[in-house]
């Protein structure tokens, strides 16, 4: 190890804080790298029926325990569909691990390069501490993004009110019984449990609207 000692001893002592700053850092921003591509500790979000909270039929709440014996008001006023997306609560975090992992590798590295080329050291750090912060704010944004992305590609059952679906299973009349449709929500085409308050059964096939939905995820569908 004498060839480092002697590499070393021969840097100012700026640049040894410049690679006590840089390698570490840059260890950390590849460990960083590989668990992103890998996706762990990324867990995937379901449908959480809390979501559906102020959709269901009855004021304060539908029981879903209760039968569906008819006796509840389906509420069929979608004029409360909450159309904010989970994407535009994405806040920019300027302070992250991420970003200011990021700021110390391009800091560092950036100014041993600029003292390496000559120049003064107050410059090499003044320009160092400017690219390190444009680093910082590209990756602040990328993570905005890519936030931004995965929120939108979760599903919420409240983007499904209001939707055209088919009925796969029959659905009693008057809320007697449970059947199954179709609904097509974006890209997606998913099956979920319903009801109606229909005078007659819903058939196989029928076409249907999404009108409300009640606790466990349950639609409430019409006849087209």
């Amino acid at each position: 190890m004498e060839w480092f000692s002697l590499w070393w001893n021969g840097l100012k002592l700026v640049e040894q804080i410049l690679y006590c700053i840089a390698i570490p850092a840059s260890l950390i921003l590849i460990i960083q790298t590989v668990i992103m591509l890998l996706g762990i500790g990324h867990g995937g979000e379901g449908f959480n029926p809390s979501d559906t909270s102020g959709f269901d039929g009855a004021e304060g709440g539908f029981d879903a325990d209760a039968p569906f014996d008819g006796s509840t008001d389906i509420d069929t006023d979608l004029s409360h569909h909450d159309v904010n997306s989970p994407a535009d609560l994405a806040d920019f975090r300027l302070l992250s691990v991420q970003s200011v992992i990021a700021f110390l590798t391009i800091f560092g590295w950036s100014g041993i390069t600029a003292i390496s080329n000559g120049m003064a050291e107050w410059a090499a750090l003044l320009l160092a501490a400017v690219l390190g912060f444009g680093a910082m704010f590209i990756v602040a944004k990328v993570i905005q993004w890519s936030s931004k992305l995965a929120q939108n590609g979760t599903f919420n059952m409240k983007n499904i009110l209001g939707e055209s679906g088919t009925v796969y299973i029959p659905i009693p009349e008057k809320s007697r019984g449970v059947g199954k449709v179709n609904v097509s929500c974006g890209e997606r085409f998913m099956e979920f449990d319903a009801i109606t308050e229909e005078q007659e059964a819903l058939k196989t096939g029928e076409a249907v609207r999404v009108v409300d939905i009640i606790g466990g995820g349950t639609l409430v569908v019409e006849r087209i």
